[in-house]
Protein backbone atom coordinates (compact mmCIF):
# COMPACT_ATOMS: atom_id res chain seq x y z
CA UNK A 1 0.00 0.00 0.00
CA UNK A 2 1.41 3.40 -0.97
CA UNK A 3 1.96 6.18 1.55
CA UNK A 4 -0.84 8.28 0.04
CA UNK A 5 -3.36 5.39 0.16
CA UNK A 6 -2.45 4.69 3.80
CA UNK A 7 -2.97 8.36 4.64
CA UNK A 8 -6.35 8.45 2.83
CA UNK A 9 -7.49 5.29 4.67
CA UNK A 10 -6.51 6.77 8.04
CA UNK A 11 -8.40 9.98 7.32
CA UNK A 12 -11.45 8.01 6.17
CA UNK A 13 -11.53 5.84 9.30
CA UNK A 14 -11.00 8.90 11.54
CA UNK A 15 -13.86 10.76 9.79
CA UNK A 16 -16.37 8.05 10.77
CA UNK A 17 -15.56 8.47 14.49
CA UNK A 18 -17.80 10.59 16.65
CA UNK A 19 -16.63 13.94 18.05
CA UNK A 20 -16.52 12.39 21.56
CA UNK A 21 -14.27 9.54 20.48
CA UNK A 22 -12.06 11.93 18.55
CA UNK A 23 -11.67 14.11 21.67
CA UNK A 24 -10.80 11.06 23.77
CA UNK A 25 -8.13 9.99 21.26
CA UNK A 26 -6.66 13.50 21.14
CA UNK A 27 -6.71 13.73 24.96
CA UNK A 28 -4.94 10.39 25.33
CA UNK A 29 -2.28 11.44 22.83
CA UNK A 30 -1.71 14.74 24.61
CA UNK A 31 -1.55 12.97 27.99
CA UNK A 32 1.05 10.51 26.72
CA UNK A 33 3.08 13.39 25.27
CA UNK A 34 3.02 15.29 28.59
CA UNK A 35 4.03 12.17 30.53
CA UNK A 36 6.86 11.56 28.05
CA UNK A 37 8.18 15.13 28.50
CA UNK A 38 7.85 14.89 32.31
CA UNK A 39 9.85 11.67 32.49
CA UNK A 40 12.72 13.19 30.52
CA UNK A 41 12.63 16.33 32.69
CA UNK A 42 12.94 14.22 35.87
CA UNK A 43 15.82 12.25 34.38
CA UNK A 44 17.59 15.54 33.64
CA UNK A 45 17.06 16.85 37.19
CA UNK A 46 18.42 13.68 38.83
CA UNK A 47 21.39 13.67 36.46
CA UNK A 48 22.26 17.27 37.35
CA UNK A 49 21.96 16.55 41.09
CA UNK A 50 24.25 13.57 40.77
CA UNK A 51 26.82 15.64 38.90
CA UNK A 52 26.64 18.42 41.49
CA UNK A 53 27.17 16.01 44.37
CA UNK A 54 30.12 14.46 42.59
CA UNK A 55 31.66 17.87 41.98
CA UNK A 56 31.26 18.79 45.66
CA UNK A 57 32.98 15.60 46.75
CA UNK A 58 35.81 16.00 44.25
CA UNK A 59 36.41 19.58 45.35
CA UNK A 60 36.10 18.77 49.00
CA UNK A 61 33.06 21.00 49.41
CA UNK A 62 30.49 20.61 52.15
CA UNK A 63 28.44 17.75 50.68
CA UNK A 64 27.43 16.42 54.10
CA UNK A 65 30.60 14.44 54.77
CA UNK A 66 33.65 15.74 56.64
CA UNK A 67 37.17 14.47 56.07
CA UNK A 68 39.04 13.82 59.32
CA UNK A 69 42.63 12.68 59.64
CA UNK A 70 42.60 9.20 61.19
CA UNK A 71 45.69 9.41 63.38
CA UNK A 72 47.06 12.96 63.62
CA UNK A 73 50.43 13.01 65.39
CA UNK A 74 50.78 14.65 68.81
CA UNK A 75 54.02 15.22 70.68
CA UNK A 76 54.33 14.52 74.39
CA UNK A 77 53.17 17.56 76.38
CA UNK A 78 51.83 19.38 73.30
CA UNK A 79 48.53 21.27 73.50
CA UNK A 80 47.68 20.70 69.84
CA UNK A 81 47.88 17.87 67.36
CA UNK A 82 50.29 18.44 64.51
CA UNK A 83 48.32 20.28 61.78
CA UNK A 84 48.79 17.56 59.14
CA UNK A 85 47.10 14.29 58.22
CA UNK A 86 50.51 12.64 58.76
CA UNK A 87 53.70 13.68 60.55
CA UNK A 88 56.82 11.56 60.65
CA UNK A 89 58.95 12.92 63.51
CA UNK A 90 62.06 11.35 61.96
CA UNK A 91 61.62 12.88 58.50
CA UNK A 92 59.21 15.84 58.51
CA UNK A 93 60.82 19.12 59.50
CA UNK A 94 60.66 22.70 60.74
CA UNK A 95 62.20 24.94 58.09
CA UNK A 96 61.82 28.29 59.86
CA UNK A 97 61.02 29.13 63.47
CA UNK A 98 59.10 31.97 65.08
CA UNK A 99 61.33 35.02 65.25
CA UNK A 100 61.01 38.76 66.01
CA UNK A 101 63.45 39.43 63.16
CA UNK A 102 64.18 37.29 60.12
CA UNK A 103 65.95 38.11 56.85
CA UNK A 104 64.78 36.10 53.85
CA UNK A 105 64.66 36.45 50.08
CA UNK A 106 61.19 35.80 48.65
CA UNK A 107 60.40 36.09 44.94
CA UNK A 108 63.73 37.83 44.39
CA UNK A 109 63.16 40.41 47.14
CA UNK A 110 65.23 40.35 50.34
CA UNK A 111 63.24 41.46 53.37
CA UNK A 112 63.85 41.69 57.10
CA UNK A 113 60.76 41.46 59.27
CA UNK A 114 59.26 39.38 62.10
CA UNK A 115 58.39 35.79 61.29
CA UNK A 116 55.07 35.48 63.09
CA UNK A 117 54.69 31.71 62.80
CA UNK A 118 56.50 28.47 62.29
CA UNK A 119 57.12 26.84 58.91
CA UNK A 120 56.52 23.10 58.69
CA UNK A 121 57.20 20.73 55.81
CA UNK A 122 55.92 17.17 55.39
CA UNK A 123 58.31 15.22 53.15
CA UNK A 124 57.07 11.78 54.16
CA UNK A 125 53.95 12.09 51.97
CA UNK A 126 53.27 13.83 48.69
CA UNK A 127 50.63 16.59 48.67
CA UNK A 128 49.94 16.26 52.42
CA UNK A 129 46.62 17.52 53.74
CA UNK A 130 46.60 20.29 56.34
CA UNK A 131 44.31 19.69 59.33
CA UNK A 132 42.86 21.67 62.20
CA UNK A 133 45.16 21.49 65.22
CA UNK A 134 42.08 21.48 67.46
CA UNK A 135 38.34 22.03 67.12
CA UNK A 136 37.06 25.52 66.39
CA UNK A 137 35.21 27.82 64.01
CA UNK A 138 36.34 29.08 60.61
CA UNK A 139 36.60 32.88 60.51
CA UNK A 140 38.78 33.21 57.38
CA UNK A 141 38.94 30.89 54.36
CA UNK A 142 40.17 32.72 51.32
CA UNK A 143 42.43 32.77 48.31
CA UNK A 144 44.17 35.77 49.80
CA UNK A 145 46.23 38.37 48.00
CA UNK A 146 48.43 38.80 51.08
CA UNK A 147 51.70 37.02 51.81
CA UNK A 148 49.75 34.10 53.27
CA UNK A 149 48.43 33.10 49.85
CA UNK A 150 45.47 30.73 50.23
CA UNK A 151 44.88 30.51 53.97
CA UNK A 152 42.46 29.63 56.76
CA UNK A 153 42.05 31.08 60.25
CA UNK A 154 40.22 29.21 63.02
CA UNK A 155 38.88 30.59 66.29
CA UNK A 156 39.13 28.38 69.39
CA UNK A 157 37.82 28.70 72.94
CA UNK A 158 40.03 26.87 75.41
CA UNK A 159 38.78 25.29 78.63
CA UNK A 160 40.43 28.03 80.72
CA UNK A 161 38.40 30.68 78.89
CA UNK A 162 41.23 31.82 76.63
CA UNK A 163 40.28 32.66 73.06
CA UNK A 164 42.98 31.84 70.53
CA UNK A 165 43.32 31.74 66.76
CA UNK A 166 45.31 29.42 64.53
CA UNK A 167 46.34 30.37 60.99
CA UNK A 168 47.23 27.96 58.18
CA UNK A 169 48.96 29.62 55.23
CA UNK A 170 50.24 28.99 51.67
CA UNK A 171 47.78 26.20 50.69
CA UNK A 172 47.71 25.21 47.02
CA UNK A 173 45.07 26.76 44.77
CA UNK A 174 41.51 25.36 44.96
CA UNK A 175 42.34 23.10 47.92
CA UNK A 176 40.53 24.86 50.77
CA UNK A 177 37.79 22.54 52.03
CA UNK A 178 36.03 24.76 54.60
CA UNK A 179 34.07 28.00 54.53
CA UNK A 180 33.63 30.93 56.91
CA UNK A 181 31.20 29.98 59.69
CA UNK A 182 31.93 26.24 59.58
CA UNK A 183 32.47 24.46 62.87
CA UNK A 184 35.45 22.13 62.46
CA UNK A 185 36.61 19.15 64.47
CA UNK A 186 40.15 18.52 65.61
CA UNK A 187 41.99 16.83 62.76
CA UNK A 188 39.52 17.99 60.11
CA UNK A 189 41.12 18.53 56.71
CA UNK A 190 41.34 22.21 55.74
CA UNK A 191 43.37 22.09 52.52
CA UNK A 192 46.65 20.94 50.99
CA UNK A 193 50.20 22.11 51.69
CA UNK A 194 51.43 24.47 49.01
CA UNK A 195 53.50 27.53 48.14
CA UNK A 196 51.06 30.36 47.35
CA UNK A 197 51.68 33.93 48.47
CA UNK A 198 55.13 34.99 49.69
CA UNK A 199 56.77 31.59 49.85
CA UNK A 200 60.14 30.05 49.06
CA UNK A 201 58.76 26.53 48.64
CA UNK A 202 55.95 24.18 49.58
CA UNK A 203 55.26 24.35 53.33
CA UNK A 204 52.69 25.24 55.98
CA UNK A 205 53.03 28.58 57.74
CA UNK A 206 51.29 28.03 61.10
CA UNK A 207 50.47 30.80 63.58
CA UNK A 208 48.97 31.01 67.06
CA UNK A 209 47.32 34.29 68.05
CA UNK A 210 46.12 35.02 71.59
CA UNK A 211 42.97 37.03 72.39
CA UNK A 212 42.50 38.68 69.00
CA UNK A 213 42.97 37.70 65.36
CA UNK A 214 45.83 40.13 64.80
CA UNK A 215 49.39 39.53 63.65
CA UNK A 216 50.53 41.65 66.61
CA UNK A 217 49.02 39.01 68.92
CA UNK A 218 51.10 36.09 67.62
CA UNK A 219 53.12 33.91 69.99
CA UNK A 220 55.64 31.15 69.34
CA UNK A 221 53.68 28.10 68.16
CA UNK A 222 56.53 25.67 69.00
CA UNK A 223 55.42 24.71 72.55
CA UNK A 224 51.81 24.35 71.39
CA UNK A 225 52.85 21.78 68.75
CA UNK A 226 55.99 20.15 70.13
CA UNK A 227 55.46 20.31 73.89
CA UNK A 228 58.35 18.78 75.79
CA UNK A 229 59.67 16.78 72.85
Amino acid sequence: MSENKAKDLTETVFSFLSIKVKMIIIGVCLGLFIIFIGVFALIGIFSNNSSTNLDDEEKGGSSGSVAIAENPYKYTGAKFNMPFEVWDSTRDVITSKFSPKRTITVNGVTQTRPHTGIDLVVVSKSSPKICSALSGKVIVATAGSTGYGNYVVLEHNLDDGTKIYTLYGHMIHNSIQVAVGDEVAQGQILGTMGSTGNSTGSHLHFEVRIGENLSSKTVDPFPYLFGTA
